[in-house]
């Protein structure tokens, strides 16, 4: 069994109290207000927040390894990180897999009998905004330009008003796809589409202070 992985580590999630006030409508605030390369920066940085492996798994596959190996006995187990999935195929009775090692720069090729694909989704525009896709404002990557409010920059001519949910990691951070924050998230687009406040929101959500404290600012 092989379990190679493209994430820099097989790290525990982040999950102390103060670790997941990042998921908090307080941290979602401060960090679309962070410039856009800034940004672009944390989100790569972040991957234990939401990427990680629960401490508790890691616990039991080490168990099962150590145990295994025990007076010499065969693990008959492989973990690797760093290790980016470049391409794959049907060979045979098998698949060939061809990795590249991102911190090494070496590629190789692992065969095997059967493969279990975890590699996650890639978030892209749904085609139903096609027809007013002219209309909406992205950035240089083209990705959508969002608001505090979740609601989609958009040209003028545009009157009708346009939110997204979970397609917001570029500008909302670690918290877009948290389904902890989904009635923050609902909350705050219905405020903004009625015009009123509907539902009363928290002023504060966090103990800690993301950006400079209040009392040393000049």
């Amino acid at each position: 069994m092989r379990w190679l992985t493209r994430s820099p580590a097989f790290a525990p999630m982040e999950y102390s109290k103060l670790g997941l006030e990042h998921f908090t409508p307080d941290y979602t605030a401060y960090f679309h207000a962070l410039p856009e390369p800034v940004r672009d920066r944390l989100v790569p940085e972040q991957w234990q927040l939401y990427k990680g492996v629960s401490a508790d798994t890691i616990a039991e596959i080490h168990d099962v390894l150590y145990e295994r190996g025990i007076g010499g006995g065969e693990v008959g187990a492989s973990l690797a990180a760093q290790c980016e999935l470049v391409d794959a195929r049907a060979e045979g009775n098998g698949y060939e897999l061809r990795f590249r090692h991102r911190e090494q720069g070496r590629a190789f090729t692992v065969r095997t009998d059967a493969v279990v694909a975890a590699s996650g989704y890639a978030q892209r525009a749904p085609d139903f905004l096609a027809p007013v896709a002219k209309f909406l404002r992205t950035d240089a990557r083209g990705r959508h330009l969002i608001g505090p409010d979740h609601r989609l920059e958009t040209d003028p001519a545009l009157s009708a008003p346009i939110h997204v949910q979970n397609a917001e990691l570029h500008t909302h951070g670690v918290g877009t796809p948290d389904l902890g924050l989904g009635a923050w998230r609902a909350a705050t687009i219905l405020n903004g589409l009625t015009g009123r406040t509907v539902y009363r929101l928290p002023e504060r959500t966090a103990y800690q202070t993301f950006g400079v404290p209040d009392e040393e600012r000049p």
